[in-house]
């Protein structure tokens, strides 16, 4: 499934609400909505790499290191996807338990780093001091920080509705947020959320959002920096300068297949029109156990995900809103 969406959608209620609460937070959200919206993904998902490479046609499929067995343009037997950087070759998955929880901070923690994990009560100081660090050794800083904003609305928006941290009432299909039901929130996130209700060129957004430069501010957030500024003085501990420029490289293939990936992912949340009303893509059919878009649609209503969604962007808002811009 998709993940951009939901992380979208997040951000985008989030800069919603702030527009009335704190203007000049959402002036610069607005003047930076590329660099705001591609932090909201690609600030935090590191492993938005390939899973696998057609030997034959040069496609590449996949997330994060899952693929299917075979090209689905001619059949070839696809290859696993690497990296390789100063003459190592990582794996998707080894990059996953390297950077994860450093992106993620409350959860996904590997490779006996789970230490450096945080509490939900921390966050407010490290988001704080990751924006004052901004505004003191970048340049550019105003759209850095609406890159740092974005990828806020991905830290609480996936603790949130992985209920890492508890808060949500939602029960969809199966669960709160399951492999069965994720088909259920993209589609509502795509078509009521944004075509509908906010009339959003979701193409456009995505296309555009891939465009942005890899901000080396991401890897002070990540502490793969040497340690300096606010960030340092208040967490000391688990900073990894070492991999700062393999994460470069990383974040220069998360929006390299990001770009593939887009028109892929836009075709198969697509709606067709037929006599007897909407049908979306078989295979989102398939996973949710063979419901149509009119009864995942249903479900979604039944379950109250609009307030849902309402709910993670309210607290991502709050995030947001409270941090001071006077640097």
């Amino acid at each position: 499934m998709s993940g951009i969406i939901g992380h979208l959608t997040y951000a985008i209620l989030a800069h919603q609400i702030v527009l009335e609460r704190a203007p000049q937070i959402a002036r610069l959200i607005s003047e930076h909505q590329d660099s705001y919206l591609a932090g909201a993904y690609l600030g935090a998902d590191v492993m938005t790499l390939p899973g696998g490479k057609c030997p034959e046609c040069g496609g590449e499929y996949g997330y994060g290191g899952d693929f299917s067995r075979s090209c689905p343009k001619d059949q070839c037997p696809l290859h696993a996807y690497t990296l390789t950087f100063h003459g190592i070759t990582y794996t998707p998955q080894e990059i996953h338990r390297m950077f994860y929880g450093r992106s993620h901070l409350l959860f996904g923690w590997r490779n006996g780093q789970a230490k450096f994990g945080l509490q939900w009560s921390q966050l407010p100081s490290y988001f704080e001091a990751a924006i004052t660090d901004t505004f003191a050794f970048y340049t550019q800083p105003e759209r850095r920080v609406a890159y740092v904003m974005g990828w806020i609305s991905h830290v609480i928006g996936d603790a949130l509705i992985k209920s890492v941290q508890p808060g949500l009432n939602l029960y969809l299909l199966n669960g709160t947020y399951t492999p069965q039901n994720r088909p259920i929130q993209d589609l509502f996130s795509f078509h009521q959320f944004g075509k509908a209700e906010c009339q959003l060129d979701w193409s456009d957004l995505m296309f555009n959002l891939v465009e942005t430069p890899v901000e080396s501010v991401q890897a002070h957030f990540m502490r793969l920096t040497e340690p300096r500024g606010q960030l340092a003085e208040k967490f000391p501990t688990g900073w990894s300068p070492k991999h700062e420029q393999l994460l470069y490289a990383v974040m220069s293939e998360n929006r390299r297949y990001q770009k593939i990936r887009n028109p892929r992912l836009v075709e198969q949340l697509a709606l067709d029109q037929m006599p007897d009303g909407l049908n979306c893509n078989v295979q989102l059919s398939q996973i949710t156990g063979g419901l149509s878009f009119e009864e995942m649609m249903q479900l979604a209503d039944a379950a109250g995900f609009c307030q849902t969604l309402a709910q993670i962007g309210e607290a991502v808002a709050q995030f947001l809103a409270s941090i001071s811009l006077s640097e």
